[in-house]
C-alpha cells in the first residue's frame, strides 16, 4: 500500500508540524508522507520548517481572495493537486467552510488545546483557552484531536489526553504542558487514521 498523503495547514511557528515531521523521520509514521504545507500567512515560521525538510510549502492568504468562497475553492484545488488523503490542521487559525468541507468530509482533523467540548468554539484558540481554564479554576486541562465538520470544534473526537492544572499556574505554563501533549498526540492520531484505512 502507498504512503498516506497528508497536507498540513499552519498559521504560526509550526511546532505541531515539527512533531509530525519528527515522527516520520524517526520511523514512527512509516506509511505517512507530508505532500505539502499550506500556511495562512507568509511570515509563518512553519514555512521555514517545511523548507528545512524539503517539503513543498505554499501560502494561501485570505487577503489575496475576494471572499471566503474563493479562498476555500483555492484551498480545495491545492489539496486536490497533491492527491491529499488527510488534511491536518496544525495550529491553523482560518475556519474551513464550503467546498473544502464537502470535498474532504471525514478527512480533515484538527488539534485543539482543551478537553472538548469544554473551551471550544469561535473565540477559543491559543492562549485564550488556557486563560479561561485558569479563570474557571479547573483542576485539569489537556488537548483533543478531532475530525472537522461544519461546526467549530464540534467534530467526532479521535484522541483526548489530560494534564493537571496546578495551583498558581499561569496560562503560559499551562500552554507549555498542553503543547508538549499536542506534540505526542497529533502524530499518534495520524497513525491511528493511517492504520484504519487498511
Amino acid at each position: 500500500m502507498k504512503d498516506m498523503r497528508i497536507s498540513v495547514l499552519v498559521s504560526g511557528g509550526g511546532t505541531d508540524l515539527q512533531s509530525i515531521i519528527d515522527a516520520i523521520e524517526e520511523g514512527r509514521l512509516p506509511r505517512v508522507r507530508i505532500c505539502q504545507v499550506i500556511a495562512s500567512r507568509p511570515d509563518a515560521y512553519a514555512l521555514e520548517r517545511a523548507k528545512k525538510h524539503a517539503i513543498p510549502a505554499r501560502v494561501l492568504s485570505r487577503k489575496d481572495y475576494e471572499d471566503e468562497t474563493a479562498l476555500m475553492e483555492a484551498l480545495t484545488k491545492m489539496l486536490d493537486e497533491e492527491k491529499t488523503e488527510l488534511v491536518v490542521l496544525a495550529g491553523y487559525l482560518q475556519i474551513l467552510s464550503g467546498r473544502v468541507l464537502e470535498r474532504y468530509a471525514g478527512r480533515i482533523i484538527n488539534i485543539h488545546p482543551s478537553l472538548l467540548p469544554k473551551y471550544g468554539g469561535k473565540d477559543c484558540y491559543g492562549m485564550r483557552v488556557h486563560r479561561q481554564v485558569i479563570a474557571a479554576g479547573d483542576k485539569e486541562s489537556g488537548a483533543t484531536v478531532h475530525y472537522v465538520d461544519e461546526g467549530i470544534d464540534s467534530g467526532r473526537i479521535i484522541l483526548q489526553k489530560k494534564v493537571l492544572v496546578y495551583e498558581g499556574d499561569t496560562a503560559e505554563a499551562l500552554q507549555q504542558r498542553v503543547l508538549a501533549l499536542e506534540h505526542q498526540m497529533l502524530p499518534e492520531a495520524i497513525g491511528i487514521i493511517e492504520k484504519e484505512r487498511n
